[in-house]
């Protein structure tokens, strides 16, 4: 999906380097590696995670090209290892309209595959970075496995409270927003100033992204985000749309279809129908503004030179995104 990056040619060329990189990287001898990782990175995402990196090291003094390419790599090989993970405890059997790993080569050997992945990640981590954000890495990869088995904990469980979800959304998916702005601007020798700075875009921009990402669970279109609506519902997975709904659920009729028992076999349709009269979308898409509103704000205060422009269209774009 290298198009979502069509606006910004150099940034999509660099993408393509990395993803050439992550092949390169997980070539093997094992034939079901071999085409594990062809299924994974021939239908790859967006690549949010090393562009941003690669947005980063764009504000520093000495971006050395090379060690960006293979940071990158390492950071979309940490974020797709957790993917063939999460498909693994969620049986998803589909990943953006494909098969899942595990649905091809069994859960073990996907778990397998994933723990691959995760192994190149920090070769190329150890080799390519300073041991201080190797560990920043290695860290937010902690988070991010606490924070899945959080959720995973709390799957039916429709008492989840904001600041909870809030907090999951954080290890889940933001964590390794800032990562990428940081360790990008960490390595290519950005002003100390500029790194923070960059971190906390990444914080908000994530924020909003994850948001953004769960209503679109309940209003995308199924064609263009390849998975059947509701299917985070279908998972047990208690999102911001539903929790806001639930705080204005006067009648009781949601409360009763997610309640303890009940929630495994409710219509995830008729709990999205539910949430859209009551508000919920509407507001859980307030709150994604909200960060974006942030990130904005803050990326008002970088210097007003490129890429700074890419980086404000590029916030925008991910919240009116359709995919």
């Amino acid at each position: 999906m290298l198009s979502f990056f069509k606006n910004y040619p150099a940034l999509a060329a660099d993408l393509q380097v990395v993803q050439g990189r992550i092949l390169e990287v997980c070539s093997s001898s094992n034939p079901l590696i071999q085409e594990a990782v062809k299924v994974l990175f021939d239908n790859q995402g967006k690549m949010l995670r090393p562009a941003l990196l690669i947005i980063g090291s764009w504000y520093g003094k000495e971006p050395n090209r090379e060690k960006i390419i293979n940071l990158s790599a390492a950071l979309e090989l940490l974020h797709v290892a957790t993917l063939v993970h999460d498909d693994v405890i969620d049986d998803a059997p589909l990943r953006r309209g494909n098969p899942t790993v595990h649905s091809r080569f069994g859960q073990k050997d996907a778990v397998l595959v994933g723990d691959f992945l995760l192994s190149r990640c920090f070769i190329l981590a150890s080799e390519y970075t300073s041991p201080e954000n190797a560990r920043y890495i290695a860290r937010a990869m902690s988070v991010i496995c606490s924070m899945e088995i959080e959720q995973d904990t709390h799957r039916f469980q429709a008492s989840l409270s904001i600041r909870s979800y809030l907090r999951k959304i954080i290890g889940k998916t933001t964590i390794l927003f800032g990562s990428a702005l940081f360790v990008g601007a960490s390595e290519s020798k950005a002003p100390r100033r500029i790194q923070e700075i960059l971190r906390r875009i990444g914080y908000n921009l994530g924020m909003a992204f994850q948001i953004i990402d769960d209503i679109l669970d309940y209003t995308g279109d199924p064609e263009v985000i390849k998975k059947p609506r509701g299917s985070d519902l279908r998972s047990g997975l208690v999102t911001l749309p539903l929790i806001l709904a639930l705080h204005k659920d006067r009648t009781g009729k949601l409360h009763q279809l997610v309640a303890p028992g009940q929630f495994e076999k409710a219509d995830p349709l008729e709990i999205i129908e539910l949430c859209e009269k009551l508000g919920g979308i509407e507001e859980a898409r307030h709150v994604a503004h909200s960060y974006t509103q942030r990130a904005l704000f803050l990326i008002d205060t970088l210097p007003q030179s490129s890429p700074t422009p890419m980086l404000r269209e590029l916030t925008t774009q991910l919240l009116y995104r359709k995919y």
